[in-house]
Formats: structure tokens, sequence, C-alpha cells
């Protein structure tokens, strides 16, 4: 039914004009139907929107665990543990200790980082010093920019050839035993065993910051040091309580031949690395001192 604004009059749904005045009723709501208010249409979402709202609320579930592993693993740091493996590991180094997996790890990336660090600081401080006059800012930058680069490569220069010593005595591990031991018990095994390797680091550290350019024959003998003792912590890790598959001295044999093999490609990286390095920064080709043995001396 409608109604008539004008006079009320009450009609049928399909009449367009008031019966009684005339007045013309075609828009005007049936009766009921004024209050009610129409329903939002709420349209589904598409299939790359729902994709996109479940990749967001991936990532940040992936985000909100890793800050709680993080959070965790700083709340259940045992720093007195920590201390313990490294006491136990100077006293005894052949001991018998557990220790977190990451122990190893952690302590040869900050052995390596700070010769590399110290050795850039020390080659800085030779160029300076060697310099009687100010330079130009164009040249100081250009300085900068080629020791900051040369601390890189020394660092993967030390990176190369620790892990060609790790990977040299893991593989000659497997072949006189034949089997994998897990890979992070067998670093903290190697760095265990050379842990007093930290306070020759430090004093390199100390000698490079200090007086490197004096000091040479000292920081030289330090390195050889700390690579015979690594070498030697990683050649003992090899033999076990028990006999292997094979003779304990070939497996030497075979871990010198890798460790060689990655001293090789250690010095070749790094010397590309240098030759253009110099190259780029101060236009200077000195690939020629790097030429042994090919009848460039002269008598």
């Amino acid at each position: 039914m409608k109604t008539c604004p004008n006079c009320g009059a009450k009609m049928e749904a399909d009449v367009n004009f008031c019966t009684s005045c005339g007045t013309d009723i075609r828009n005007i709501p049936l009766d009921g139907a004024q209050n009610v208010e129409p329903e939002s249409v709420v349209s589904e979402p598409s299939q790359p929107e729902r994709r996109t709202y479940r990749a967001a609320q991936n990532a940040e579930n992936q985000a909100s665990q890793a800050l709680g592993k993080v959070s965790e693993a700083v709340k259940n740091f045992d720093k007195e543990n920590l201390w313990k493996w490294f006491v136990t590991s100077w006293k005894t180094p052949s001991a018998d200790q557990q220790g977190e997996k990451w122990y190893g790890i952690a302590v040869l990336l900050l052995e390596m980082i700070l010769f590399a660090w110290s050795m850039s600081a020390g080659i800085k401080k030779i160029v300076y010093t060697s310099i009687p006059m100010n330079l130009p800012s164009f040249a100081q930058e250009k300085i900068n920019s080629f020791i900051h680069g040369l601390g890189f490569d020394i660092f993967f220069l030390v990176l190369i050839m620790g892990a060609g010593v790790i990977a040299g005595s893991y593989l000659a591990h497997k072949f006189v035993y034949n089997e994998a031991p897990q890979i992070f018990e067998y670093i903290n095994k190697i760095v265990q065993l050379s842990n007093v390797n930290i306070f020759v680091v430090l004093i390199l550290a100390f000698l490079c910051f200090t007086n490197l350019k004096s000091a040479a024959m000292p920081i030289t003998l330090l390195m050889l040091l700390a690579s015979i003792l690594y070498v030697i912590a990683a050649a003992f890790t090899i033999r076990e309580d028990y006999a292997g598959n094979k003779d304990y001295f070939y497996g030497v044999i075979l871990y010198l031949v890798i460790v060689a093999i990655a001293i090789a490609v250690a010095y070749m990286i790094f010397k590309g690395q240098l030759i253009s390095q110099v190259q780029q920064a101060f236009n200077v080709d000195i690939s020629k001192y790097f030429n042994f043995g090919t009848g460039n001396q002269q008598f």
C-alpha cells in the first residue's frame, strides 16, 4: 500500500496518481519501507588481495618469531658457561667439554675481524706518517677507500684460509673413519685446541695499532705462531680414540693437501683484488711484483 503525502489516502502499490487528490505518488515508497535502510554490500576480497594479506601476515609472524628467538637467546645467554669453556680450553685444550654450537664460529670470526681491522688500521697509520706534507682531501679519500677495501680483502683472505683448514680437517676425518661428525661440534674442538690464539691476536692488534712499522718482525712471528697453532689444532682434531678404516697418517696428508689448495686459492684471489684496487685508486700497475720466477729479476 501507498499513502498519499497530500491527503493521506491509501492506494495500491501499482497506482501512480492519488485517486482522491491527483497527487503524483510514483516515487512514494510503500508503507513500512521508509525506515528500512538498504543493507551494505560487503564484497569478497579477490584472490590476489587474499594472497597479499596472507603474505603480510606470514612476514609479520616470522618477524615476531625471529625477534622472540633473539630475545630468548639474550635472556638464556650463559656467560659463565662460555667463560668456563675458555678457561678449560686454556688449561687443558684437549679436554672433553660441551659448549654451545656457536662458540667456535663466533670466536673464529671475532679473531679474523680483529686481525683484519687492526692490520688495515696499522697500514693506514704507516701511510699517513710516511707522508711529510698534508694531502688534499681527494687524495685522502682515495687512500681511505683503498685501505678500507684492503681491510676487507685481508679479512676475506684469512676467512678462506681458515675455512680451508676446517674443511681439510673435516674431510680427512671422514676419510679416515668413514663418518661425518657434527660440523659445529667439530669446529668447537678445533677452536678449543687453538683458543690460546685469542691472546696472540690481541697482542697482534696492539702492535698494529701502536707501532706496526717498527714491529714488523714481531708481528710476522706472531702471525706465523697463530697460523701454526691453528693448523696443528685442526690436524690433532682428525684423530679419534678408536681405530679408523684408514691410517691416520694418510688422513693428515690429505688434510695438508687441502690446506695448501685453500692457501693457493686465497692468495690468487687476494692478489687479483689488490692489483685491481691499486689500479683503480692510484692508476698504478703492480702486477709485475707478483710475477715470481718469470725471469724479471735483475742481477
